[in-house]
């Protein structure tokens, strides 16, 4: 309760005189989850996964229909998140993408959780791609579901 917030300092790679990696002037200090072009690391999936606001989204198929369940963090980062938004792509035939869904999520207070029916179209699903978008596009989470 005494934690006003916190950051992540470093979010990509930089150079630097005083670098860890490299030599002369490409010294290069490598703690941050992108490189210094931009390109995730390994690491990057588990920052997305700590800092989201999601402690579990979850898919499951229930008579043609997707049900989805999302629980929201009681802890940091925790916040009401209001203004998201639900995309779920469908892929059918070979993987290949079918159809693309949006729907206003309801708002949602730390650690709350909610269901919802997700509709689609598609008549024989192999895999479909839900996630959960800031207002600003971002995606805070992502749950798939493959089919058996």
């Amino acid at each position: 309760d005494f934690v006003g917030g916190v950051i992540f300092f470093c979010y990509n790679d930089y150079r630097t005189h005083i670098g860890d990696k490299g030599i002369g002037t490409l010294k290069q200090r490598v703690h941050g989850v992108v490189d210094l072009y931009g390109n995730r690391k390994p690491s990057f999936d588990a920052l997305r996964q700590e800092s989201s606001p999601i402690e579990r989204m979850e898919a499951e198929m229930d008579a043609g229909r997707l049900r989805l369940q999302i629980v929201s963090r009681r802890i940091l980062p925790a916040y009401r998140l209001k203004g998201y938004r639900l995309r779920w792509i469908v892929f059918g035939y070979e993987d290949l993408p079918m159809e693309q869904n949006f729907m206003d999520c309801p708002a949602l207070q730390p650690g709350s959780q909610i269901t919802l029916d997700l509709a689609f179209k598609e008549r024989n699903p192999r895999k479909i791609q839900i996630d959960l978008l800031r207002p600003t596009g971002y995606s805070v989470a992502t749950s798939t579901w493959i089919s058996q």
